[in-house]
């Protein structure tokens, strides 16, 4: 099965070729050049729409993005089934001040807090560790109910060539997103 990957820092660029949903990014033009009219935009806007069906009909497409509101508008068109977090979304999510994230970090924090005194670990490390991963598992539920398909969520790469705890971290996150009610079969790590 082949995948397309959307990702936040090609909005501007590959993304707004395939989307009404961004717009085409304008360019400053001499006064010679004629402004776009709002027929040619519609133009454009349906143009590009047709292109992401298109895609959607030889490919899977995949969003990588933490931006809720990106990923419902891109949902919303029935083209996007799949969804990628990865820790660069989680920490930009952490420390965006949006309420929304707030609250997944926060019951991140409880969570890691409250697991680490039940199980006698003391080790900072771990706690925090854990926090992360409970806040991609936050951030992933929050995706898994607005796509219907799968969900990607990467362990720490620093674990990259430790295969032992690379298996273990992601049982670990299997295993929350399961708590949180998504089920493992939806789920990549």
């Amino acid at each position: 099965m082949k995948f397309l990957f959307l990702t936040n820092f090609l909005s501007f660029t590959a993304v707004s070729a395939f989307s009404p949903l961004h717009p085409v990014s304008t360019r400053a033009t001499s006064s010679s050049t004629p402004a776009s009219t709002p027929a040619s935009s519609t133009l454009s806007s349906a143009l590009h729409a047709s292109q992401l069906e298109q895609l959607s009909q030889v490919t899977t497409l995949s969003i990588d993005s933490g931006d809720l509101k990106v990923i419902e508008k891109y949902a919303a068109t029935g083209f996007i089934t799949d969804a990628t977090t990865n820790p660069l979304f989680v920490s930009q999510a952490g420390l965006s001040g949006d309420p929304v994230y707030a609250k997944l970090v926060d019951d991140a924090v409880s969570f890691a807090v409250s697991s680490s005194k039940d199980n006698n670990d003391e080790d900072e490390e771990s706690t925090v560790a854990l926090a992360i991963d409970r806040l991609a598992v936050n951030l992933g539920a929050a995706i898994a109910s607005i796509v219907k398909g799968y969900i990607s969520t990467e362990v720490n790469p620093k674990l990259a060539f430790d295969t032992e705890s690379s298996i273990a971290r992601g049982r670990r996150i299997i295993a929350m997103y399961e708590e949180m009610g998504v089920p493992k079969e939806r789920v990549l790590i």
